[in-house]
Order: C-alpha cells, then sequence, then structure tokens
C-alpha cells in the first residue's frame, strides 16, 4: 500500500461508498496493482467473517410495545412541561451565569491582593524591619568543633 489514503479507499470500494467515477478509477488501480487486490481480497473476506459471525439478539417485545414507551414519555414530559410553564427552570437559575463570573475575579483579586499586603506584615512580626539591612547570624557546635558566620 501507498498510502493510508488509498487504504481507507479500497475499504470504502469493498463497502461500496464510492461514486461511479472513483470506483472506474479503483478498478483499473486493481487491474494493475497485485497489492491493492490482495487488500481487497481480505477485505471482502473480513467482511464476511463480520456478516457469518453477527451475533442474533432477539428481543422479547415488539417494536409496538417499545415505540408505545417512548410516546408515552414524550407525553410525560409534555405535560410536566406544560404544568411547571416550560421556561421557569431556566428563568430561576438566571442568577447563576453571573454569579459564577463574579466568584472568579473575586478569586483574582484576593489571589493578587492578599500576599502583598500580608508580606509587609510577615516581616514585622518576625523581627526584621528592613530586609535591605546587613544581616549576621551565627551558628556554632562545641561537639564538632565549628562556627559559621553568615553575613547577608
Amino acid at each position: 500500500m501507498k498510502t493510508i489514503e488509498l487504504a481507507l479507499e479500497l475499504q470504502a470500494f469493498v463497502d461500496g461508498e464510492l461514486d461511479v467515477r472513483r470506483r472506474g478509477e479503483v478498478e483499473k488501480l486493481l487491474a494493475t496493482d497485485a497489492e491493492a487486490r490482495a487488500m481487497v481480497a481480505e477485505l471482502r473476506e473480513l467482511q464476511e467473517l463480520v456478516r457469518a459471525n453477527e451475533p442474533v439478539v432477539l428481543v422479547p417485545e415488539t417494536r409496538e410495545f417499545y415505540w408505545s414507551q417512548v410516546q408515552r414519555r414524550i407525553a410525560s414530559a409534555e405535560r410536566r412541561e406544560e404544568r411547571t410553564g416550560g421556561e421557569a427552570p431556566i428563568k430561576s437559575m438566571q442568577w447563576v451565569r453571573w454569579l459564577v463570573p463574579a466568584f472568579g475575579v473575586a478569586a483574582v483579586a484576593v489571589v493578587l491582593v492578599v500576599p502583598r499586603s500580608s508580606a509587609g506584615r510577615l516581616g514585622a512580626a518576625s523581627g526584621f524591619a528592613d530586609l535591605g539591612d546587613p544581616v549576621s547570624l551565627t551558628f556554632h557546635s562545641d561537639t564538632d568543633g565549628i562556627t559559621i558566620h553568615w553575613i547577608n
């Protein structure tokens, strides 16, 4: 096979889905291309296997029974719509269309405002008034015999 498109076209040929013009072109191709003929033969065998082994499902009820169920449900839905007024449930949910975007805008505002305002309070609460000042920390361990000085 030269392309996937050709394989799909051969499948359409086997299924009888090609128009007359394209069908003639595929038949000319099949006359000259052995690989295409082999693919068509395999597709036809597969088609026959599927048809021969397709399970048969017998339904205990008739078509009329199922159609009456469908008609009954349609009539029930129409009566329910007449009782509720049809548009009542939709109108009662109009506020949701505005509430969801409003919550989204509020969440973005909280994310943008809260970290900036709390950062100043956090620094003041921890004892560091201005982080721009040099800070020096010392760690000494007698057991290891080391002293570490950290200067910022």
